[in-house]
């Protein structure tokens, strides 16, 4: 059974910044389901997006605007134009990523030239931090060489654990490291959401740096 909210729980949610973002994760994700399917009845090189929250641009001035939707737009600038089809789901945890996303990964029968993984930040609860390092251990290990995972952005004593391991595993396995964990760092004056937890556009193009330095560091 899921426990119930403590008060300070639900009273979070009726701040107005934190309602105003919480307000956008459905028509976010409406939004993307749009843009998979006309994504995938297209031709073009195909980048898979799995991961939270972040992924989806929440926090962001629209749904194109988070991270992802940034990065598509400046590697088309650059001629590198990229179909992108995005399973995020705001609220994911790894085990959602491994138990929803990654079979929808594999059902896509076209070639996946770029695979992006953004997770963990829900995880780092202390409550949940147990479960963390075993699953992220099955989802690096499910992952392609060449594929870009970013490190867990939250306070550094809590994520520096996590994001070693991630990093240890990378350089085995071949995959590329996003390091969005520095991408957006204290005073964080005018870079977060009025939640004051997602980034804004501003705090998303910091993390598209992080994610173009692995991806196309030629753009920089």
């Amino acid at each position: 059974a899921t426990a119930a909210p403590s008060l300070a729980g639900r009273a979070v949610h009726l701040i107005p910044g934190v309602r105003r973002v919480r307000q956008t994760i459905e028509p976010f994700a409406e939004a993307w389901e749009a843009s998979n399917r006309d994504a995938l009845a297209r031709d073009a090189p195909l980048w898979v997006v799995l991961g939270d929250s972040t992924a989806q641009g929440i926090g962001a001035s629209a749904y194109d605007r988070g991270w992802v939707g940034q990065l598509r737009d400046a590697l088309a600038a650059e001629g590198d134009s990229w179909r992108v089809v995005n399973f995020s789901e705001s609220g994911a945890r790894v085990r959602d990523v491994l138990h929803d996303q990654i079979p929808r990964l594999t059902a896509i029968t076209d070639e996946v030239g770029l695979l992006t993984v953004a997770v963990g930040a829900n995880d780092v609860r202390r409550s949940r931090r147990d479960e963390l390092a075993p699953a992220l251990e099955v989802l690096l290990s499910l992952l392609s060489p060449g594929a870009v995972v970013a490190t867990i952005p939250g306070r550094p004593q809590a994520v520096r654990p996590f994001n070693e391991l991630i990093r240890l595993r990378a350089s085995e396995r071949g995959l590329r490291v996003a390091e969005t964990a520095a991408a957006i760092s204290p005073p964080f004056r005018g870079q977060l959401a009025s939640d004051f937890f997602h980034p804004n556009d501003v705090g998303y193009a910091a993390w598209t740096h992080a994610f173009a330095e692995v991806i196309a560091p030629n753009m920089l």
